[in-house]
């Protein structure tokens, strides 16, 4: 049987997101600032607006980033009934997950991060916990169910040891 497990924020990996995230975030405010015609007079609105448009999301996420970094609290949190993660919006919006509804664990490339994809039923239970934009990026339509995904990118682990102990805190509860 599985104690419970809690692991924290890896404050080096976390600060190298954060600077990575800045950076886009400087290149996208000179794009921005291009597109306003600043350098040449010549105004690009598709540029000022998509740029704008990438800068603000990119801005909100850096400034959450920083408030974020002086949680201290556990990013992950496993025991023999309830999964917890905070590596994303989404995973932090629904909260515990139990491990009785999850039907399913994968690896999954998403962009330019690897992430474990816990696949869940019970959906009513969990819709009450999202909001209609993550119900809608996190239900699949076509399998009922909904994808929960986990990141190891603010935490002192690989995607495959944080996949391991997912499997091994699931397979309590289909034994």
């Amino acid at each position: 049987m599985n104690k419970e497990i809690k692991i924290f924020r890896d404050t080096a990996k976390s600060r190298k997101l954060l600077i990575s995230s800045g950076a886009i975030c400087l290149v996208l405010g000179i794009v921005f600032i291009y597109g306003l015609g600043t350098f040449d007079d010549i105004f690009k609105a598709k540029v000022a607006v998509a740029s704008g448009a990438v800068f603000l999301i990119m801005l909100i996420f850096v400034i959450k980033s920083i408030i974020n970094m002086n949680d201290k609290s556990a990013i992950f949190e496993l025991n023999e009934n309830t999964v917890s993660g905070k590596t994303s919006p989404l995973s932090r919006g629904i909260g515990a997950i139990n491990w009785k509804d999850v039907t399913g664990l994968e690896v999954q490339k998403v962009g330019g991060d690897t992430l474990v994809v816990v696949y869940l039923t019970n959906v009513a239970y969990y819709q009450t916990k999202l909001s209609k934009m993550f119900w809608n990026m996190a239900f699949d339509k076509q399998s009922q169910e909904l994808q929960i995904m986990y990141s190891v990118s603010e935490i002192d682990m690989s995607i495959n040891e944080l996949y391991d102990l997912f499997v091994s805190y699931w397979k309590q509860q289909v034994a």
